[in-house]
């Protein structure tokens, strides 16, 4: 009867909370804001720059300016910044390019409450092409836009409205509406598409805004315009964008399989920079091709100390090289996978040592005992933090004053979160802390001496430690070596460029 009830609250937290959940934070996704980062580590100068929309929302970015008479907007993906496209602005800045990066609203530090994919997105575009246009270092024939995820839908929709965008580049287009999804005849493909009908409706309710066409109408409006189609992986991503790519008349389609999700650039970056560069060499209007040469990072100090020389080394690596995160759905199936590792570490070591289910005792509880299981369970929770908060002090040697807590209402669950650089090692064992000290430890000891409380209150500690779970395997392919940023939203960590 237990695994009967474990089974349904699966699928409702699956298929009813999950999808909620997911709508709540793409309409209203976490801010993320810029730091670590200016264009000034690319030994050029920039303009601050605040654009303002059709419908006075602010939108907060940077530009740099042209040498060849030529610039690109770049637009970044959801619950991102503009930190998101400093790759592709590195590129086209030793190009010559003009880069205007800005944040999307409801992003960053850009104004706007909700986020949709809508018309009010495409007018910010629509809006950004407008301030290039007037700009003295800008050619009007010399305009290009490169989005990445939810940006590239943002940048085709954009020139499907306006000829003064020359050329579009898109990394991993997010789908505009059902249409644009690949068809399938599969069981759990056909759950998908009926789980993304169910969320679009639920984020049209809420965002209050109406849904853009599908892309697969509008990339004929291009005409003859340069396409630029980038897609990673071997799913449906790029089933969708070949289907892209066959719609339009001028499309180059550029496949990475071996990537994940807009992570092209990280997995051949030298190949990633020069395709982007020759996309928009050949189909901009430039005066030139200048380059601009990088300046040298600078040398440490010879007779630092360890711990001053660490700190150096940290505040060196400042720029995001990429995000190692995990998604929500990754998330909530990894926290999932708590209850059989309980299973087989506990319960079923504990049924074979002593003959009962550790649970049994569990709801022989009074009402007092009860409750006060459950405040002992609330106060762990805090100790469970305050067990990271060690760990980044210890483990990470990062100072108190960068070390914060708060609660998180779209987690409903308290956080620490340290505020700088931490090495990838220390992260992982500063993650790992709380699920072993509350968790596994104990949990072996109540099996052991035959306490079934201490191995219920161990279960749940290792339920609690699902998002740590979620965190290690996001964080599992970063070396040890490098230098890492607790990401302030997501589950998981920036890796930043040494």
């Amino acid at each position: 009867m237990f695994f009967l009830e474990l089974l349904v609250f699966l699928l409702i937290m699956y298929f009813l909370i999950r999808p909620f959940y997911a709508v709540y934070l793409f309409v209203r996704p976490p801010r993320l804001r810029v730091s670590f980062f200016t264009p000034t580590n690319l030994g050029v100068t920039y303009e601050d720059v605040t654009l303002t929309s059709q419908d006075g929302v602010q939108l907060a970015g940077w530009y740099i300016p042209s040498r060849n008479k030529a610039a690109v907007i770049l637009l970044h993906g959801h619950s991102g910044n503009r930190l998101g496209v400093v790759h592709h602005a590195e590129a086209l800045v030793q190009a010559g390019y003009g880069v205007l990066m800005f944040d999307l609203r409801a992003h960053g530090s850009s104004g706007g409450r909700r986020f949709a994919t809508s018309q009010a997105g495409v007018d910010d575009v629509l809006t950004a092409v407008a301030y290039l246009s007037k700009r003295p270092d800008v050619n009007p024939a010399g305009i290009g836009v490169m989005g990445v995820s939810v940006g590239g839908v943002f940048a085709l929709h954009a020139a499907a409205q306006t000829v003064a965008i020359r050329a579009v580049a898109v990394d991993g287009i997010s789908p505009a509406a059902l249409a644009d999804l690949p068809t399938t005849t599969s069981l759990w493909g056909r759950i998908n598409i009926w789980q993304q009908r169910l969320m679009g409706q639920m984020a049209r309710r809420y965002a209050r805004q109406a849904p853009l066409p599908p892309n697969l109408e509008v990339v004929d409006k291009l005409g003859k315009r340069p396409l630029f189609l980038i897609a990673t992986g071997t799913g449906g991503e790029a089933a969708m964008l070949t289907c892209l790519a066959a719609a339009a008349e001028t499309a180059e389609l550029w496949q990475i399989p071996q990537a994940r999700h807009a992570q092209g650039w990280h997995e051949r970056p030298d190949e990633y920079s020069h395709r982007l560069v020759a996309f928009f060499d050949g189909a901009l209007v430039r005066q030139d091709n200048t380059r601009i040469s990088l300046p040298a990072l600078p040398e440490a100090a010879p007779e630092a100390s360890p711990l001053l020389a660490d700190e150096q080394e940290a505040e060196t690596a400042v720029a995001v090289a990429y995000d190692a995160t995990i998604s929500m759905t990754g998330a909530n199936f990894t926290a999932f996978l708590m209850v059989p590792l309980a299973f087989g570490l506990f319960w079923w070591p504990f049924y074979w040592l002593w003959g009962i289910w550790p649970f049994v005792p569990f709801f022989e509880l009074s009402l007092s005992g009860t409750l006060t299981l459950l405040l002992v369970f609330a106060l762990s929770i805090l100790v469970h933090e305050l067990l990271h908060a060690v760990g980044f002090w210890l483990v990470g040697r990062a100072p108190l004053r960068q070390i914060r807590f708060g609660f998180s209402w779209a987690g409903l669950a308290p956080f620490a979160h340290c505020g700088v650089p931490l090495r990838a090692s220390a992260y992982r064992l500063t993650v790992l802390l709380p699920g072993m000290v509350m968790g596994i430890i104990p949990g072996l000891l109540g099996v052991a001496l035959q306490l079934p409380l201490v191995v219920m209150w161990a279960t749940l500690m290792l339920l609690a430690a699902g998002g740590d779970a979620a965190v290690l395997w996001a964080v599992r392919k970063v070396p040890g070596s490098a230098w890492v940023q607790d990401h302030p939203q997501k589950a998981g960590c920036q890796v930043l460029a040494e």
